[in-house]
């Protein structure tokens, strides 16, 4: 089971990082402020030198931390020197070091005052004020090494995680273990459904390859068979001639409408040829048109070659025209050129239907599809137009 999220994942240890950093951090600080690193050594100094003013306690005052007097000669040789040499001005704090002891020096005289000096001193043994900045540098060596670490450890494993996914989208490899975040897991998943509605579907379309192919072929075949032995009959009465020929024409248009929706469904490349788009045109057109819906043909003068197949061209024309007869009024245009096939014909005055919803239109657009053409259908100045351009618009 996926147990926590990408955000979850890089949170945690973001914050565990955060949190070692600040521990460190308030550590340095503690020493810092303890050993006047971070310079509250001037606050203090300056409080004291207020509170000997405001409460005029007897000097001087001294203990291990701190000295304060106004006579020189209570102060360290190192201080006396650099007071005689001007290097510690009234009223400001200043570090002078010697051997032991590093020491803050505050000569304090109150503004408007011509009294002798109090020096207030702060005492840090040299043993224990250690440079910061050294133990700075070995922190931030130290700390590089567990967050590089953390940060290398979380890239590499969202990279696992999503090279396998990318392998298992690429391959359809499904991959040994779950993934660990919830994020990438919803997403194998609902991918895997989806392959699996894919195979699912390819199944059925085989299934129905099969059918048309078996199963409506064969009675077709026996029926074209049954057809032509009749036609060879020479005691059959005239009425039956007609009716033969009707019953051929039929079995043909079966025949090919078969094959064109076989070809439609079949998953394997489209079998097609190089044939010249008039040609077939023109037949399908001998077929469909009567006198009362007569179709008028602006055919290209040049031969309009397109890889097709066939039996889908022809259902294709078929499906349309049919459609334009039904549904409009005479007559119906085709028009050819070398990239589109235009037919065109006004809309019926009784005709209150929608066009564009019906079985012949799903063929239409279906049959484009699979031969990579686009199909348009609109509806303007009182005219039904249906558009096909031999090339998918990008």
């Amino acid at each position: 089971m996926s147990d926590t999220s990408i955000i979850r994942y890089l949170s945690i240890r973001i914050i565990l990082l955060m949190l070692l950093l600040m521990a460190c951090w308030i550590s340095v600080a503690k020493y810092g402020y303890e050993f006047a690193l971070d310079d509250s050594a001037e606050y203090y100094l300056y409080y004291d030198a207020q509170l000997v003013e405001k409460q005029q306690v007897k000097l001087p005052i001294s203990d291990d931390f701190k000295l304060i007097t106004q006579q020189q000669s209570d102060l360290p040789l190192a201080i006396q020197q650099a007071w005689r040499a001007g290097l510690l001005p009234l009223n400001q704090v200043s570090l002078v070091s010697d051997t032991l002891d590093d020491i803050y020096v505050l000569p304090w005289q109150p503004a408007s005052s011509n009294a002798i000096p109090i020096f207030i001193l702060h005492f840090f043994d040299k043993q224990d004020t250690l440079p910061i900045m050294p133990w700075l540098l070995l922190l931030l060596v130290l700390l590089s090494i567990p967050i590089l670490y953390i940060v290398v450890r979380s890239a590499l494993k969202i990279r696992s995680e999503i090279n396998s996914l990318t392998e298992f989208v690429n391959t359809n490899t499904p991959p040994d273990e779950q993934s660990k975040f919830q994020e990438l897991s919803a997403f194998f998943k609902a991918l895997n459904i989806a392959r699996q509605a894919e195979h699912f579907a390819q199944q059925k379309e085989r299934l129905v390859s099969a059918y048309l192919s078996h199963e409506v072929r064969t009675p077709l075949t026996q029926i074209q068979h049954g057809i032509s032995r009749l036609q060879q009959l020479d005691d059959l009465p005239v009425e039956a001639a007609e009716v033969l020929h009707s019953l051929a024409l039929s079995q043909h248009r079966l025949t090919s409408t078969s094959n064109a929706v076989l070809a439609l469904w079949q998953q394997d490349n489209l079998a097609t040829q190089q044939l010249d788009l008039r040609g077939v045109i023109k037949r399908v057109v001998q077929k469909l048109q009567t006198p009362a819906q007569p179709i008028e043909l602006n055919l290209s003068a040049f031969e309009v070659i397109k890889p097709i197949h066939p039996e889908l061209f022809e259902l294709l024309l078929t499906q349309a025209i049919e459609n334009a007869q039904q549904h409009g009024a005479p007559s119906l245009t085709i028009t050819l050129s070398d990239n589109t096939l235009l037919l065109k014909n006004p809309i019926a005055e009784d005709d209150k239907s929608t066009s564009g919803v019906g079985l012949g239109s799903i063929l239409i657009k279906q049959i484009c599809q699979r031969l990579n053409w686009h199909q348009n259908a609109t509806l303007w100045d009182g005219e039904y137009i249906l558009t096909i351009k031999f090339k998918a618009a990008m």
